[in-house]
């Protein structure tokens, strides 16, 4: 049975929808799962050994170029699905297999949880989701590359760290940096860690002025390959980070995670897994949470109060808790 999963753009979203990979197996053993995954977010799961199949578009053409859209159905169904699970509800899905299961506009446009909403889908078809959750699975040549990456810093096998993401997509989602680096010299204080900074490749300046402030070692962690960087992230034993797709990756590898949560609704998108948990400011605002919405982050106020809200006490706390402390 040739399976074919249709999941939002974004890093974050196809992390979440991975929590399908499972029951589908589960429920048609000798499936080939694929996955249509925007440039963007393709590679995250591109080499996961759960997935046959990781199918690329550009998502800027196939908005504004019916021609591209057109190409893109006609290969897809060259491919001859049996089974579209789809997560967008976008009409033209019903074309390119035998048979669609959608996500409901109700149900997509709820507050319930991403990971909730996606698995109501294999639900409503009477599939076992029991114990379903997003994960990540990284293969033994990307582990080894990650030591690589540390060997190459000095840093001995095994060795644990403190990781931290001060940056993100979205400028109004984001912590102040002096906060993150406040808070990882009493993490690192307290468990004699050193510190990951990572950052992606646009990033570079963010992690060399927390690096700056760090006064422990840190290590920068700089536009590596994601998978690279989920790697890095397995040999932490926290993980603080803002709303980006790079919290929800340390979340499904399984690192105890903090995310810090501003005007986005965290009741529907923040990371899941054991030991995560979401730190989101106390601050009350009439247009929190801002997301989903026709203007998220429309205000121009950057970053939102209501992240700046989070104060550094309540982050360190909160990281104890997460790593059972």
């Amino acid at each position: 049975m040739r399976i074919l999963v249709l999941s939002f753009s974004h890093i974050g979203d196809a992390v979440l929808s991975t929590c399908l990979i499972q029951p589908l197996k589960r429920a048609f053993h000798d499936c080939r799962i694929s996955y249509l995954l925007s440039l963007e977010s393709a590679p995250v799961l591109n080499g996961d050994p759960r997935i046959d199949e990781v199918l690329i578009y550009d998502k800027r053409r196939l908005h504004r170029r019916l021609r591209e859209r057109a190409r893109l159905i006609k290969e897809l169904r060259d491919r001859r699905f049996d089974l579209i699970v789809d997560l967008r509800d976008v009409p033209w899905s019903s074309l390119i297999g035998r048979e669609r299961w959608r996500i409901k506009r109700e149900i997509r446009r709820s507050r319930r949880h991403a990971v909730q909403r996606y698995l109501d889908v294999l639900r409503s078809h009477g599939i076992d989701v029991e114990r379903a959750k997003p994960e990540i699975k990284l293969t033994n040549g990307e582990i080894e590359s990650a030591d690589r990456f540390l060997a190459g810093r000095g840093v001995g096998e095994g060795e644990r760290f403190i990781g931290i993401h001060p940056g993100g997509g979205w400028p109004y989602k984001l912590w102040r940096t002096e906060g993150f680096s406040t808070l990882a010299d009493r993490l690192s204080e307290r468990l004699r860690l050193k510190v990951l900074i990572f950052a992606g490749p646009e990033e570079g300046d963010l992690a060399d002025s927390v690096e700056g402030k760090v006064k422990g070692e840190a290590i920068k962690c700089v536009g590596l390959p994601l998978r690279t960087a989920a790697a890095l992230m397995r040999r932490c034993s926290i993980y603080v980070g803002n709303d980006t797709g790079t919290t929800h990756l340390a979340a499904a590898v399984g690192v105890p995670t903090v995310a810090l949560f501003g005007p986005t609704d965290h009741l529907r998108s923040s990371p899941w897994g054991e030991n995560v948990i979401t730190l989101v400011g106390r601050l009350k605002m009439d247009c929190a949470p801002c997301h989903p919405g026709r203007s998220p982050g429309g205000c121009n106020i950057i970053p939102c109060p209501v992240i700046r809200s989070i104060d550094v006490d309540e982050a360190f706390e909160t990281c104890l808790k997460a790593m059972d402390l």
